[in-house]
């Protein structure tokens, strides 16, 4: 149903002499497909809030197993950590985005310099207060 909701909404828009370069939504696999495969003009992304609560149903549950309850200090900060990401990156920089991201394993461990990815190889924020990190022998 919400395949056609967007191909119905697809055809308003055009119908109604709007172009469509962007198309957010949440993490529907059939819309992705018919935009990538039938609107090949139209970059479509998904929505960050249902991105979000799909990572943080997952940490919760990660976190309850033996020696991850730690997760739970930290997922306020991963959420933030994600709206960051996007949030602070012009329009166009994907793959920014996915590199900030990526960073936040790190990031929580303690690690804020030499990232892996070189497009985003240190953390911007300044001086922290000490704080429990998560060990690196668990998730690195």
């Amino acid at each position: 149903m919400e395949r056609e909701g967007a191909k119905r909404s697809f055809k308003f828009l055009k119908d109604s002499g709007l172009k469509m370069d962007i198309f957010i939504s949440d993490c529907h696999r059939g819309i992705a497909k018919w935009i990538r495969t039938k609107q090949k003009t139209t970059k479509h992304f998904n929505d960050i809030w249902h991105v979000n609560k799909s990572i943080n149903k997952q940490l919760r549950k990660v976190s309850k197993e033996k020696r991850c309850e730690v997760i739970n200090d930290w997922l306020k900060a991963i959420r933030r950590h994600l709206h960051w990401s996007a949030q602070t990156t012009i329009p166009g920089f994907e793959a920014l985005i996915v590199a900030k991201w990526k960073s936040t394993v790190r990031h929580i461990a303690g690690k804020h310099e030499d990232h892996p990815d070189p497009l985003f190889t240190s953390c911007a924020h300044g001086e922290l207060e000490e704080r429990k990190w998560i060990p690196i022998g668990i998730f690195l």
